[in-house]
Order: C-alpha cells, then sequence, then structure tokens
C-alpha cells in the first residue's frame, strides 16, 4: 500500500476555516472604509472659504467702526453709543483783554457766522479809550507793557504810535501800535481791539521787526493793514501787509516776499 504524502497535509490545513467562523465569511473589521478624494477636499475648500469671509467682515467693521471714531475726534466729538443723539459743541469762552473784559456778544457772532472779511475803515463812530495810558500784553510773551502819556513806565522804552480806528468783522474797532526800541532792531506791537460795550477787547497782536532807518505810516487798504517805511535818505519805500486770519492771528507778508507765520505773538526777522 502506498503511503500518505506528507507534503501535501499543510496545504489541506491551510484551506480549512477556523473553528467558529462561517465558511467564506471575510474578515471586515480590519478592513478600513473606502475613501473619497474628491468629498474630503470639498469639505477642506468650503471649511477655508467660510473662515476666509468671516476674517474679512470681521475686519471690515473693524475699520469701518475705528474710522467713524476718529471722524468723531477729529470734529471734537466723543464716540458716539447706538441709540444717543449727540450734542453740539459747547461755544468756546470768547477773547479777553489784558483789563479782564469779555467780548461783545455781536463781536462774537461777527467772527463766528464770518462777517465781514478783513479789516476796514472805520464807519459811524468809534468808541473811545484813553489808549496812552493803559496796560498792554506783550505778543511777543514778555511782561505787560504799562504806558503813561503814551510811553512806558519801565522796562524796555516803549512808545504809542499809532491808534487807527477800524471796522472789523462788522464791528468798529482799533488798531494800535507801539514801538519797543531795545537793541539795534525796533519792534512794532501791532494789535487789534474790538469793543464790549466801551471796554476794549484784544482780537488779535503780533510783534513785528521794523527798519531802525525808516519812518513808518500806517492805514488800512483791502481788508488788511499796511505799514510803509521810507528811508529819507534813499527814498526806499517797504510795505508790509498783516491780515487777519479765522483763527484769531495776524499773518505778516511783504509783496513778492511771502508770508511770515501767522502765530499770534511770533517776531518776524
Amino acid at each position: 500500500m502506498p503511503r500518505p504524502d506528507h507534503h501535501e497535509q499543510p496545504r489541506e490545513r491551510a484551506a480549512t476555516p477556523p473553528p467558529g467562523r462561517p465558511p467564506g465569511q471575510r474578515d471586515r473589521q480590519h478592513t478600513p472604509p473606502p475613501v473619497r478624494p474628491g468629498g474630503s477636499r470639498r469639505r477642506l475648500l468650503r471649511q477655508r472659504v467660510i473662515v476666509f469671509v468671516t476674517v474679512t467682515v470681521g475686519v471690515a467693521l473693524a475699520i469701518a467702526a475705528a474710522q467713524g471714531c476718529e471722524n468723531r475726534s477729529d470734529q471734537g466729538l466723543a464716540p458716539q453709543r447706538p441709540g444717543t443723539v449727540a450734542s453740539p459743541p459747547a461755544e468756546q469762552p470768547a477773547p479777553l483783554s489784558i483789563d479782564g473784559a469779555g467780548a461783545s456778544a455781536p463781536l462774537a457772532t461777527a467772527a463766528r457766522s464770518g462777517g465781514e472779511a478783513g479789516i476796514a475803515p472805520a464807519s459811524g463812530q468809534v468808541p473811545s479809550a484813553d489808549w496812552p495810558n493803559r496796560v498792554y500784553a506783550d505778543p511777543g510773551g514778555g511782561p505787560a507793557v504799562r504806558l503813561r502819556d503814551g510811553h512806558s513806565t519801565e522796562g524796555p522804552q516803549t512808545a504809542l504810535t499809532t491808534a487807527l480806528p477800524v471796522r472789523y468783522r462788522e464791528a468798529p474797532g482799533t488798531v494800535v501800535v507801539l514801538r519797543r526800541t531795545e537793541g539795534s532792531v525796533p519792534v512794532d506791537l501791532v494789535q487789534l481791539f474790538g469793543f464790549a460795550g466801551d471796554q476794549p477787547v484784544l482780537v488779535a497782536s503780533r510783534a513785528s521787526a521794523a527798519d531802525p532807518q525808516a519812518a513808518a505810516a500806517w492805514r488800512i487798504d483791502n481788508g488788511a493793514l499796511l505799514r510803509e517805511e521810507r528811508v529819507s535818505q534813499t527814498g526806499a519805500v517797504s510795505t508790509t501787509r498783516y491780515t487777519v486770519r479765522a483763527d484769531g492771528s495776524l499773518e505778516e507778508s511783504w509783496p513778492g516776499a511771502g508770508i511770515s507765520g501767522g502765530g499770534t505773538g511770533r517776531t518776524a526777522g
């Protein structure tokens, strides 16, 4: 009798299914589910689009809010909360003269509304004041100038040279010029006054260097105050023009020579 082939037994055991599992059933617990690359990519794209739109809208809203607050700050208003009504800014107090008198209501109203532009020759009666005996502020920032009989009582030698009646912003006024002689270059202290009733009110002032060899004459021309300086030896004439800015400062300029800054109390060299 032939012996069984021992080499065929391992093949039969390998083909026999393990006990307890039905024949033909496959092990599905370790089989990964099929993956669709297209679906995962679309979900990731949707998430990125949602994040981009959300961030863009948030940044746009933040920029709009910041610009709104900045615009209100430039206008002197505080940021407004929803449901509130912004109140108009408080009126600035009227300028005071060195005597402490407040500006009159017609003068302050004309200044806010614009009124008549520039300085014009006086029309009608102008209130009088004791200009030769008065205390004046120094536009250059120095101590107050006290005059008696038109001359300073202390400090640098200063004298009243001009008290010119004018009309400024539909109200009467006076241009007062004091000349201070200190050092080699004299300085003209130019001051524009309005009136609160009969009390002078300082509107604008400026310290302006003058020609020590020239005689000066003051007049009103085309909405401005003019200083004409004539040198007697040569006959040369130079003109300085003073105009009042909207902020109440005097601007100094020379024909063909540009403009010197308009800050009150600055000296032109």
